[in-house]
């Protein structure tokens, strides 16, 4: 199996929402990412991994951001064409045309906004979380630093003693 294969399975077999959630380094997805989940999945009746690739590939073409005019443009082309699982969606979406892929301008811009305010904000608070993580370790590192100085200083005040 392929190393493409298994990336192919593996949207097969996650749900959307978890798989959107390695992309926020497991931090919980806004209302209205999670809303766009259900809708698809209801609209278009789209498998795990029809929606999983969908979104993969939306990630890729802009720099990370969920646009929701735009999943759902590639959705209803999607949609049109009939594909059915993660694969097709990646074959459908390299051989389209290169000018339908650039997204375009909306008249939605504050839906837009929302969803790129939400992913500004999720990654806000992983930094904010990876911060922390990186603080408790530096502190419990300057603690055993303390500790280990703090033996030295000990031994050679012992050595300074046994020297007198």
């Amino acid at each position: 199996m392929t190393a493409l294969d298994k990336q192919i399975l593996k949207m097969e077999n996650t749900e959307p929402v978890e798989f959107l959630r390695q992309y926020t380094g497991g931090q919980p997805l806004s209302k209205q990412l999670v809303q766009l989940v259900y809708e698809l999945k209801k609209t278009h009746a789209f498998s795990n991994g029809v929606i999983n690739a969908l979104f993969e590939y939306c990630l890729i073409e802009n720099n990370y951001k969920i646009v929701r005019t735009y999943v759902l443009q590639l959705a209803e082309e999607l949609d049109e064409v009939g594909v059915r699982n993660a694969h097709e969606v990646f074959r459908y979406l390299r051989e389209r045309p290169y000018q339908k892929r650039q997204p375009e301008s909306s008249p939605h811009v504050s839906d837009d906004a929302d969803y790129n305010m939400e992913y500004v904000e999720t990654n806000i608070a992983l930094i904010a979380k990876q911060l922390h993580e990186l603080r408790k370790e530096m502190n419990l590192k300057f603690n055993l630093m303390n500790q280990q100085l703090d033996q030295i200083e000990r031994r050679l005040s012992q050595v300074a003693d046994w020297l007198k």
